[in-house]
């Protein structure tokens, strides 16, 4: 098994094999956004491999000039979910880091689950973060009417959560442009 960086010929049959099913349509960024994020040099896509069959993949939207990283999407191939791969890619992206400071990480809040299961779903994803090395952090951020809790996987940097807070105000500043204020929240909790 290996990562791989995803480049942009490859983004559209990851995006169409992929993204498309693994993720919400209410969710998931267009194609073109995406390549946009990459030809400006600000989102990176990594593989994890088995000769040439993807196992699982995590999309980053990345500050050059902090180092910080925030996960955008992450997901196993449907065909192999709950092998491990997840945790592999993150273990092996941990261990081969060496430009990040850390990754923050976004979970949909329990606290505001509709129903049972979506509530142990959530549970469940976070239980997965923190197995594989994450922390929760004192932030939540409210994202164009979706509550997320934070969470921090420290690489070369575990300071104070109020610099992790200007660090994700200045992501999601880069994702979402100057009116990103009109569709996010960030506080301390």
């Amino acid at each position: 098994m290996q990562v791989r960086n995803i480049n942009t010929e490859q983004l559209n049959d990851l995006y169409e094999n992929h993204l498309k099913h693994d993720f919400p349509k209410s969710e998931l960024k267009s194609l073109s956004m995406i390549q946009s994020y990459m030809e400006n040099g600000i989102y990176t896509i990594y593989g994890l491999y088995e000769r040439e069959e993807l196992l699982a993949y995590a999309l980053f939207m990345h500050n050059k000039e902090s180092g910080f990283q925030l996960l955008d999407y992450f997901a196993s191939n449907r065909k192999y979910r709950s092998k491990g791969y997840g945790s592999k890619l993150l273990q092996v992206l941990k261990k081969e880091d060496s430009i990040s400071k850390g990754y923050i990480i976004e979970v949909e809040t329990v606290r505001t689950a509709k129903n049972e299961a979506e509530k142990l779903q959530r549970i469940r994803r976070i239980a997965f973060y923190e197995k594989n090395g994450l922390r929760k952090v004192s932030l939540r951020s409210t994202v164009f009417g979706v509550e997320f809790d934070i969470l921090y996987l420290p690489l070369q940097w575990d300071g104070e959560d109020t610099e992790l807070y200007e660090e994700l105000k200045s992501l999601y500043l880069q994702m979402f442009g100057e009116k990103y204020t009109e569709h996010t929240i960030i506080e301390m909790v």
